[in-house]
């Protein structure tokens, strides 16, 4: 009976628990050149290291990205953009999830650290969490400041990139 009870709680438990892959969505940073335009790089890939169990609030790990990979619709403009993230010295960028408050519903609050240009700072984000058919769709908001991380926000002769920064997660978790 007792090795009954055992082989079902762990038979659930993978079921219910595990790692989550990337599966597919965007990560979009927006930004304005003062007097200009919109600035909206997208990365379409991510490298996931993140577990779940049943619910929400037990997600933990990270989601890393390289900053090759942010691109917007103006090479020229991405190669900036990658100059001024020193891409050749700090190619990646991580979000560690730490803990995921449910604000309820779907409604959750991810708090964890931001790793860019070598800088970690925490950093909180806003949004939902959502699973269907063994797939977890994370949809969040949050706001930085290139300036907290050590970037200098680019200038194009008299133009100068807004210092904050918005980022909206849309991305698709597979079990």
């Amino acid at each position: 009976m007792t090795k009954s009870v055992i082989t079902a709680v762990l038979l659930a438990a993978s079921v219910w628990g595990g790692s989550l892959g990337f599966d597919s969505g965007v990560i979009k940073a927006h930004t304005e050149v003062f007097g200009d335009s919109s600035i909206d790089p997208v990365f379409k890939k991510a490298h996931s290291k993140l577990t779940m169990d049943a619910e929400p609030e037990s997600l933990r790990g990270s989601i890393e990205v390289s900053i090759t990979d942010f691109v917007s619709d103006n090479r020229k403009r991405d190669a900036n953009m990658h100059e001024a993230m020193e891409s050749d010295i700090f190619p990646k960028a991580s979000f560690e999830v730490k803990e995921v408050v449910s604000k309820g519903g779907n409604a959750y609050l991810l708090k964890g650290t931001m790793n860019l240009h070598g800088v970690n700072k925490p950093m909180s984000f806003e949004g939902s969490i959502a699973e269907e058919e063994g797939k977890v769709r994370i949809k969040a908001k949050s706001v930085m400041k290139m300036s907290d991380f050590g970037i200098k926000p680019p200038k194009m002769v008299f133009l100068t990139v807004r210092d904050q920064v918005d980022l909206a997660v849309d991305v698709v978790l597979k079990r």
